[in-house]
């Protein structure tokens, strides 16, 4: 797939990648992520066991009541956490690579916020790993909302994602390390099942309200089965521009 090609830029390794945070101030409070190896064309590389990572963070802001209802994660838990620094470097230990030669795949926009923002606050020696995963980051979430969104125009979550393209939930949402192997899976099952994103995407033309007139005629013709020569497509601008 073409469009992946371009995500992954010839990168050797994909990082699946979720964090946790806290509710007002954006600390990571917690990190889950997939090691895969990646094939020239951006398909992950097959294998038995995908190595993982998973850690507790401390934070100097609360993590917030709704962040605990959602994953569970208490101020007893994150006592027995460990630093950002020190995640840092066990991060970096578990990737073994320079992560330059990585892409780190999230879902959504909040993951590259966390990162700065808990680097902000607790200003670790060793922030640049952090800067560099930032710079190799690709939210995926932007990607498949391209091709694929529900019948109101609007994205899906993760799981529902997952589920639309034939794939199983690993276990709870909002487990950072459920979360990077679900959306492992679902970069997985998006490259394989072209024929289902064929269909999404075919759905999502067909209700884009920006088009000009004559391009949302011509679309919604070649949808319905008829075919659209040039002369006809003439007639529609002229039709149009009147």
């Amino acid at each position: 797939m073409k469009a992946l090609q371009k995500l992954t830029k010839g990168k050797k390794y994909g990082i699946f990648l979720d964090f946790e945070g806290t509710q007002f101030s954006h600390e990571i409070i917690a990190i889950g992520a997939v090691k895969c190896k990646l094939t020239p064309n951006g398909h992950i590389v097959q294998q038995k066991n995908y190595p993982t990572y998973k850690a507790y963070v401390k934070c100097l802001g609360q993590i917030g009541r709704i962040v605990t209802q959602l994953t569970s994660i208490t101020e007893d838990i994150l006592k027995q956490g460990i630093t950002l620094e020190q995640m840092f470097d066990d991060f970096s230990a578990f990737l073994s690579v320079d992560p330059k030669e990585c892409v780190f795949f999230v879902f959504g926009s909040n993951d590259h916020k966390m990162i700065v923002d808990s680097i902000s606050y607790s200003k670790p020696c060793n922030a640049i790993f952090g800067y560099n995963v930032c710079k190799n980051m690709v939210d995926y979430l932007a990607f498949i909302s391209q091709y694929c969104k529900d019948d109101n125009g609007n994205t899906y979550s993760l799981t529902s994602y997952l589920k639309l393209f034939g794939g199983t939930p690993f276990g709870v949402s909002h487990d950072p390390l459920n979360d990077a192997l679900d959306l492992m899976n679902l970069y997985r099952q998006v490259y394989i099942s072209k024929e289902k994103l064929k269909e999404e995407y075919i759905k999502v033309l067909s209700q884009q309200r920006n088009f000009p007139e004559p391009i949302k005629e011509t679309i919604s013709t070649l949808i319905s089965g008829k075919n659209v020569t040039p002369k006809e497509f003439e007639r529609k601008i002229k039709k149009f521009l009147e």
